[in-house]
């Protein structure tokens, strides 16, 4: 065995038991001696991709790449997300396509492919791109500050800095050892107190990803330690998930999840709103990739089911983690998914089981092509918090606070559809086929203008719709149209029938706010008298079905010239 081969030999040791910078510092003195290997690569390209640094990793991918080997496939995906975080948006598309041709994914490939998935800065915004984000720069350290909670008026995160209980004991990438901590939210962007949260929680080791029931009274979080008397990453034990009780004021009573294991992962608990459901994070035998998302049921006493993967949908052949759950969505992270490069944040929305529907990356400001995570929002969606690494100037992860604006600015909208239009391409029916009786959105292929349950407002991705409309109405100056508001038959039929007015006349009024004639349109509200599907009053449906009836129609009443 050469001397080279026995410092990677060392390398790999210290590789093995998480000490990543340790194992990068012989590997990148084997290489500047001009050892060449397609392994050595791999290893220094994993060491920056396992702490998150990109740019570095893509160095030494690219020189694996060149060697002209043909690697496995989860070095086409980590290749891939680095050129992406780098800002080379199509390489890395290129590859991981090639990555999901390689492990058989199909359906991702296919939408790489169609380039069916909105990413970048002038695709059709979500209504998420209306946020408005900062850093909070109280709370960030010179540490990883992430994993925030928001519970009434406190503020629950987890940090490497703020003196935690582990300071002196730095772990894989140099860092202390993280705990958790609380502070109160006097505005937004305003925390106050830091402290230790009180009672047993915070060991000299880890301690992140707080979650609450909903009288405050218990806590779930994540732990690790170690299975050996003697200090060493390598000895460091899995995270496992534990479970609090809060008694005088303080967490007592800490005890193990019973479905926790020795070989396995168990984190990242989050609560369902009602505090029946808890959502974890695990990488246990039923895992579809690195990580995925799990949940168990709570029962009246405190036992909890057995564990069930929540599937396919939503969980991929990478990394999936910090799900967030509200009344009928589930905020989560992944890499796995369809993103700019790195963890991105993504919603789904949940049906009243419980299950998994359609899956939308939250775009810019929220995500970036570097690692964007633990996502947290308020009942009323008024404000929030994430964590990133985006920050250039440091290379660790700071929480971020946002404002969601539910007022759509028409010059922001006109805007962004200028900035789109080679992209959007709306296709200018001819002449013959503006047709009496005929829908407008079904020949321009409209993407249905959904209205969140119980809302009126014109959110960005409607307005985007409506901004195609408008642009037909201009060409054929004598075209007239009605709009038709539908809604589902939740609530009573007289709520409903007032709703979708109040939707019929927002939707007219965006457009004649845009220069048209109110001679031109008509607008008319039908409650839910012409339901899509079977979704009437007493049958039970998913939030997917309930949302096909919240629909508007343009119809053609007049294409005759005066």
């Amino acid at each position: 065995m050469s001397f080279g081969q026995k410092e990677v030999k060392k390398a790999d040791e210290l590789y093995e038991g998480y000490e990543y910078i340790k194992a990068r510092d012989i590997y990148l003195k084997v290489a500047k001696r001009g050892y060449v290997s397609g392994y050595l690569y791999k290893k220094l390209g994993d060491s920056y991709f396992k702490t998150a640094d990109y740019k570095e990793a893509l160095k030494w991918y690219e020189k694996l790449f060149k060697l002209g080997e043909n690697p496995e496939p989860e070095y086409y995906f980590r290749y891939a997300q680095c050129l992406k975080a780098s800002g080379k948006k199509e390489k890395g598309n290129e590859y991981l396509q090639k990555y999901y041709s390689l492990v058989d994914d199909k359906f991702r490939s296919n939408q790489i492919q169609k380039k069916s998935y909105i990413l970048y800065d002038n695709d059709i915004p979500l209504e998420y791109s209306s946020y408005k984000i900062d850093s909070l720069k109280n709370v960030n350290t010179e540490y990883s500050d992430f994993a925030p909670v928001i519970f009434g008026k406190k503020f629950i995160f987890t940090s490497a800095g703020h003196s935690p209980v582990g300071y002196k004991k730095n772990w894989q990438n140099g860092q202390p050892y993280f705990d958790l901590f609380e502070a109160t939210i006097n505005a937004p962007d305003d925390i106050t107190g830091i402290k230790p949260i009180g009672g047993d929680i915070n060991t000299e080791y880890h301690e992140s990803s707080a979650t609450f029931t909903p009288d405050g009274k218990t806590m779930y979080f994540s732990r690790n330690s170690y299975k050996k008397a003697e200090y060493s990453d390598a000895n460091l034990s899995k995270l496992k998930i534990y479970r609090a009780e809060k008694i005088d004021g303080k967490w007592k009573t800490v005890e193990e999840l019973p479905f926790n294991s020795e070989n396995y992962t168990f984190t990242s608990p989050a609560l369902s709103p009602d505090g029946k459901r808890l959502y974890f994070v695990s990488d246990m035998p039923g895992t579809f990739g690195n990580s995925d998302i799990w949940y168990v049921e709570i029962y009246d006493d405190n036992s909890y089911s057995y564990p069930q993967n929540l599937g396919p949908k939503i969980n991929t052949t990478e990394r999936e983690n910090f799900p967030f759950v509200t009344k009928d969505k589930i905020y989560f992270t992944s890499d796995g998914q369809l993103g700019y490069g790195g963890l991105d944040i993504f919603v789904a929305d949940l049906d009243e089981n419980g299950m998994v529907g359609d899956i939308l990356n939250l775009g810019k400001p929220i995500n970036s092509p570097q690692d964007d995570f633990s996502f947290a929002i308020t009942p009323d969606e008024k404000y929030g918090y994430f964590a990133s690494n985006r920050n250039k100037d440091k290379t660790r992860d700071d929480i971020y606070v946002f404002y969601k604006s539910n007022e759509i600015k028409k010059g922001d909208v006109k805007d962004l559809f200028s900035k789109m239009q080679e992209k959007i391409k709306v296709a200018i029916p001819k002449k013959e086929v503006i047709v009496e009786g005929k829908d407008l959105g079904k020949i321009l292929k409209l993407k249905p203008i959904y209205f969140e349950y119980g809302k009126y407002d014109i959110g960005p991705r409607a307005a985007i719709e409506l901004e195609k409309v408008i642009t037909v109405l201009r060409k054929y100056p004598y075209l007239k149209l009605d709009i038709r508001s539908h809604t589902d038959s939740r609530s009573s039929a007289e709520f409903n029938l007032k709703l979708s007015e109040k939707r019929a006349q927002a939707t007219k009024k965006y457009i004649i706010d845009s220069g048209i004639d109110p001679s031109r349109i008509t607008a008319k509200g039908y409650g839910e008298t012409q339901l899509v599907n079977k979704c009437k009053d007493g049958v039970k449906c998913t939030e997917m079905e309930h949302r096909q009836n919240r629909r508007s129609e343009f119809i053609i009443i007049d294409t005759s010239k005066k």
